[in-house]
């Protein structure tokens, strides 16, 4: 036995023969309990086979002492040496020796070893002193260690001692046992003590439980969010936050929030079509999967705290998926700044008081520390921007501090650009991010998702089952005001005006001011104060406006983006100069602004703009307002980018300015000029703001109104529908004197005023036979309430010979009402039930883009389909049998379905003219496809089993072929032999390197993509019926026996190795051609003179010589 080992055995016997001592002393008569433990057994029990038993007892006893300490002594502490260690050891025992650990002493700490602990240690010198840092640290570990044994040894001893003393005599063999029990359960005693160390002084049998505990905590108090400072009378908005959450998209750059950000709102539109075709942006989640370190930066209300909020709850759950999956099983942890005004930032310990101070003083000593230094913490900390300046620079050491004790924390810092630069956190590996404003398609989900969030709220204002017509209304309020969908740029305000729609029941006021005006006191002042944020500057409400009015004058008189910050110091010190109570310095208040109102910004160094462009024209009008300046703006009128200026001002002005205003626009009308009609919708557009007309100037006004109504085009539809009622009162009650343009116009003018009377004249167009008015009436029916909508407006229009395309989910069950239905696209994600077909017996052609866990038995109930396109949402199995009562269908496509291996289904449908099958890469039996020896269009995806050449000898009449992964016997030929009529053959990823075999058809459209086998293009010179070839992922290189193909218009290279365009210069049906992925050069002069021709190319690619192409030519980047 080593010289340690000899010290821990002698400290565990120690720490044993305490415990009993101090058990039996208490016991024992006055003048024995100062002896030592071998004369209290032998007087407290005179059986000699008894006193060995309890001897042998306590020897056990001691040996589990002794192997927990040899635990902490060998594993712990490491750089103390062996005798270092004995010392400590030592130090314990003398310690112990000398404690007072009588009843009173030990019942005063609470029976708590902690506590006994701390009390022993304050009657003693400090270890510190003689056995130094190291040393001391192991002392109070391993002084707490033996002082829990000895009291759980201790805590045994009274339930034995009393029948002891009473049954000495006369039972013997009793007490024998008793005493061998007594050691039974001290030793289970020990047994189930926690193993200490430096990380777990009170061991970790509790970390599971309280982490469950933590997180169900979080996953209830987060999941919740509340608008601070949105003046609500009627209810309090506040929503689920799981439910409300929408993916935000981020950019990389920290020079992003350069440009303006809510611009692309401001033209585009909402509709469902217009979103598919929006470019996909990279979403938060994704980025944020890809560094374990990120700042990310985001205006005031981009939605950084609430993103924040969302992944503390999303890891609670173990829900994340995609990119940030493996988060699941993390901590989080959520640090909010403003808490900690002071500057003092949390430690480990006190992570949780933010948050979670209802469960913090259930954590187990030392738990924090354990999750940070296994992995597995998320770190969430909210605001640099909410602390005082001197404060900030605290958080970038205390963060440092905390990484480089824990370097695998994954951690996310928020704040606002001004208060942090994109590389504020750089030296500390932190990778910047900037949170994008909202897309259209966005701010679509957003007000989805915040109406669906809503049903559970116990204070609405309204039946749960309304909130559909609540929130149609909103977004048809969005659609027909551009500059009303861009001040909605950000999540903050466009759940503030959902909160004000709902609020009002549906009655937002059309004049947009009442709603600027709202955002600006959100922005400028109750939302700081609702949140307890102070400010560091005493600025009235009033005066805030006041500067920043005079900042965005400035910037619309001279037709800029952005302020010099040398110029807007000046214009603020010029403002403040006379504003009484005004006690900050210009640079102060400029400052101020910048990082806290949410309205100006300085998005680089010695550059200030407004973030929020409507803002900037609503304070500019005010500012003309206030100063009666007319002149400017009714000179300027004429501009687009004066237009808001104006409309507002006329909203902001008084009576007289309000006059002048007016007249001198309607004088600029009567001069006539190529302004004319712009100006007379400006007038009209006036209609929105004002309260009033002036009782001279009426007639001029409606003369105005009775020109540009009803409207030429949809642009003009949404400048009028501006106007509200004033506008849908005289549009017409019938559509038949009108052209489609206008028809379609007006139709959509009615829809985006919204409302019933809106309702009632829409109901007047809907026997109009026309596409444009049909596909204008349907896109309407998502702005109002669904039922209403469909049964007064479409049930009875003539819907029958288009297509009815839906992606609103809310729509579906309205369905109903459309009886006559002939043709159905459902592009909702997911379709989990299909219940609406039942009502919709007349339709012939379906087609279901992501459906989800629902079954099929609705679809097989339409007798009259004969059109059938299935996608399944995730590659599942479902029972196809059913389509057997189908017996009509004439065109089936499944795709992304599990098959098994057979396709037995399709003996049941003996009527195939057209199948598209896809995802057959475990189909080995083509028996049931052979069988429709009628089709003319097969598609097969993935049939990798797919290789006798006799499989195509069935299908004599097939026009169109479509294959992938599919390599069968005899290749190309086999195919033509067996199917001479082929006219559109597309292959993906096929073995082909031959092309000879295509000379025997007559293609009208050829795709040969990712076959790397084609290199000769020989065999296509004699395709002169040729319209379309797609060459992508090949290794052709040489495109001269393409030079005769005169009836080539779309010609797709993408991924080739050609180089040289020179034998397209006689192809003059060219127009479009793909050169991405091709030569990184490329000259277009052969490609000059080609009218309508469209050149992809990739967004680094060198286009030699495009001044050639012919003036109506243009090029894509991609």
């Amino acid at each position: 036995m080593s010289g340690l080992e000899a010290v821990v055995a002698a400290a565990g016997k120690a720490v044993a023969g305490r415990a009993v001592r101090e058990g039996l002393a208490a016991r024992a008569a006055r003048q024995e309990r100062g002896a030592d433990l071998t004369t209290l057994i032998r007087s407290g029990f005179p059986d000699r086979f008894v006193r060995r038993s309890l001897e042998r007892q306590i020897e056990a006893v001691a040996d589990g002492i002794e192997r927990r300490l040899a635990v902490l002594v060998e594993q712990e502490y490491g750089g103390l040496t062996e005798n270092d260690r004995a010392a400590v050891l030592h130090e314990v025992v003398a310690t112990l020796e000398a404690a007072d650990l009588s009843d009173r002493a030990v019942m005063a700490a609470d029976m708590d070893p902690v506590r006994l602990a701390k009390t022993l240690g304050a009657g003693s010198p400090a270890p510190a002193r003689q056995l130094g840092e190291a040393g001391a640290r192991l002392y109070d570990v391993l002084l707490e260690e033996c002082l829990d044994c000895l009291l759980r040894v201790v805590q045994q001893l009274p339930q034995y001692l009393p029948r002891a003393a009473t049954e000495v005599l006369g039972r013997m063999s009793s007490v024998e046992e008793q005493v061998a029990a007594l050691g039974q359960r001290i030793a289970s005693g020990l047994d189930r003590l926690p193993v200490r160390s430096l990380d777990a002084p009170s061991g970790t049998q509790d970390d599971a439980e309280f982490e469950r505990r933590y997180l169900e905590h979080l996953s209830t108090v987060l999941d919740e969010v509340e608008l601070f400072g949105v003046r609500v009378e009627n209810y309090r908005p506040r929503a689920t936050l799981s439910v409300a959450y929408i993916s935000l998209s981020v950019s990389a750059e920290s020079r992003a929030g350069r440009r303006r950000v809510p611009d692309r709102l401001l033209f585009a539109d909402l509709t469902e079509t217009a979103a598919e075709h929006e470019a996909a942006p990279l979403r938060v989640e994704s980025a944020l999967g890809r560094s374990p370190r990120t700042l990310l930066r985001g205006d005031a209300g981009s939605g950084k705290s609430t993103l924040l909020r969302w992944l503390a709850v999303t890891a609670a759950r173990s829900g994340f998926s995609g990119d940030l999956a493996h988060w699941n099983g993390w901590v989080p942890f959520v640090v909010k700044l403003r808490s900690h005004p002071s500057g003092r930032f949390p430690t480990p310990e006190e992570f949780l008081s933010d948050v979670a101070g209802a469960v913090a003083g259930r954590m187990p000593d030392g738990w924090a520390h354990r999750v940070l230094d296994a992995g597995r913490a998320l770190l969430l900390v909210d605001g640099v921007d909410e602390l005082a300046v001197r404060h900030r620079p605290a958080v970038r050491q205390w963060l440092g501090g905390l990484l480089a004790a824990y370097p695998q924390t994954v951690t996310i810092v928020t704040s606002r650009p001004a208060a942090a630069d994109a590389r504020w956190l750089g030296e500390e590996g932190f990778s910047p991010l900037v949170l994008e404003p909202m897309t259209p398609s966005d701010l679509r989900a957003l007000v989805r998702q915040w109406h669906t969030a809503m049903r559970g709220s116990r204070s609405l204002p309204c039946a749960p089952e309304r909130l559909d017509e609540y929130e149609g209304a909103l977004l048809a309020r969005f659609e027909s005001s551009p500059h009303l969908r861009m001040l909605a740029s950000t999540p903050l305000l466009a759940a503030m005006l959902c909160a004000l729609n709902l609020d009002r029941g549906k009655q937002l006021p059309r004049n947009r001011m009442g709603l600027y005006a709202a955002a600006l006191e959100l922005l400028l002042e109750r939302r700081d104060a609702e949140r307890g944020i102070a400010s560091e500057v005493a600025l009235e409400p009033e005066q805030k406006v006041r500067v920043l009015q005079d900042l965005a004058w400035q910037l619309t008189v001279w037709g800029r983006s952005e302020l010099s910050a040398v110029t807007a110091l000046r214009r603020v010190e010029d403002r403040i100069r006379s504003m009484p109570r005004v006690d900050a310095s210009a640079q102060a208040v400029l400052e101020h602004l910048l990082q806290r109102s949410g309205v100006v910004r300085e998005p680089v160094p010695g550059r200030i703009d407004f973030v929020h462009r409507t803002v900037q024209e609503y304070l500019a009008a005010k500012q003309a307002a206030d100063d009666a300046d007319v002149e400017p703006l009714v000179e300027r009128a004429h501009l687009d980018q004066w237009r808001e200026t104006v409309v507002m001002a006329a909203g902001h002005a008084n009576a007289p300015v309000r006059h002048e205003l007016l007249r001198g626009l309607l004088d600029r009308v009567d001069e006539g000029g190529r302004h004319g009609r712009r100006l007379r919708l400006l007038v009209a557009g006036c209609l929105e703001t004002i309260q009033e007309l002036p009782g001279d100037l009426r007639e001029r006004v409606e003369d105005c109104l009775a020109t540009v109504i009803p409207p030429r085009n949809k642009a003009e539809a949404r400048v009028l529908a501006l106007a509200g009622e004033e506008v849908l009162r005289r549009l017409p009650d019938e559509l038949g004197g009108l052209s489609e343009a206008r028809a379609a116009a007006t139709v959509r003018a009615c829809w985006l005023i919204n409302g019933v009377d809106a309702r009632r004249k829409l109901a007047g167009y809907r026997r109009d036979p026309r596409g444009e008015v049909r596909r204008e009436l349907v896109a309407g029916w998502s702005y109002f309430d669904p039922d209403l909508y469909a049964a007064e407006v479409l049930a009875e229009a003539l819907l029958r010979a288009g297509i009815l395309n839906i992606s609103n989910p809310r729509l579906l069950g309205s369905l109903r009402h459309l009886g006559h239905l002939m043709a159905l696209h459902v592009f909702c994600r997911p379709v989990d039930g299909l219940g609406f077909l039942r009502h919709t017996p007349s339709l012939r052609s379906l087609r279901l883009y992501s459906v989800g866990e629902a079954d099929l038995d609705d679809v097989a109930s339409l007798p009259r389909l004969r059109q059938l396109s299935i996608t399944m949402s995730l590659r599942r199995s479902a029972d196809l049998g059913c389509l057997a009562r189908l017996t009509r269908l004439r065109r089936l496509s499944l795709l992304n379905h599990d098959f098994g291996e057979d396709l037995t289904f399709l003996d049941a449908l003996p009527s195939l003219d057209s199948l598209v099958l896809g995802d057959l890469e475990t189909v080995r039996d083509f028996g049931p496809v052979t069988r429709h020896a009628e089709l003319d269009t097969l598609s097969l995806y993935g049939a990798r089993h797919l290789r006798h050449a006799a499989f195509f000898a069935g299908f004599p009449r097939l026009r169109r072929v479509n294959l992938s992964h599919v390599d069968v016997q005899g290749g190309l030929a086999a195919l033509v032999d067996h199917c001479p009529e082929v006219s559109v053959l597309r292959l993906w990823n096929v073995s082909v390197d031959d092309l000879d075999a295509l000379s025997a058809l007559g293609l009208t459209e050829l795709s040969l993509v990712d076959c790397p086998g084609v290199t000769d293009l020989a065999p296509l010179a004699r395709q002169r019926e040729l319209e379309a070839l797609n060459l992508s992922g090949s290794a052709v290189s040489d495109l001269a026996p393409l030079a005769g193909l005169m009836g080539l218009r779309d010609l797709v290279l993408d991924g080739s190795r050609v180089t040289d365009l020179s034998p397209l210069a006689s192809l003059d049906a060219l127009k479009e051609v793909d050169l991405r992925g091709t030569a990184p050069v490329l000259d277009l002069a052969p490609l000059s003179g080609k009218p309508g021709l469209q050149v992809v190319a990739d967004a680094g690619q060198e286009l030699r010589n495009a001044r050639l192409l012919h003036s109506s030519a243009r090029i894509k980047r991609l």
